[in-house]
């Protein structure tokens, strides 16, 4: 399993590429899944997750 650890300010455009990458890598077969921080102000739309079959978790405390 590898792993991308995305971080940055607000308005960096950490969201913005995390939707790029998930969507490139699902195009190439590969599966996806998005840990978010509690504090997170995005939300990663239903249909985006769904339509992509990426498991989004909240990491609660972190």
């Amino acid at each position: 399993m590898r792993l991308v650890a995305v971080s940055g300010t607000q308005g960096s455009g950490k969201s913005t590429l995390i939707r790029r990458l998930v969507s490139d890598l699902v195009t190439l077969g590969k599966r996806c899944g998005i840990v978010v921080n509690e504090d997170g102000e995005e939300k990663y739309e239903d249909d985006f997750v769904i339509s992509r079959d990426v498991t989004v978790k909240t990491l609660q405390g972190g």
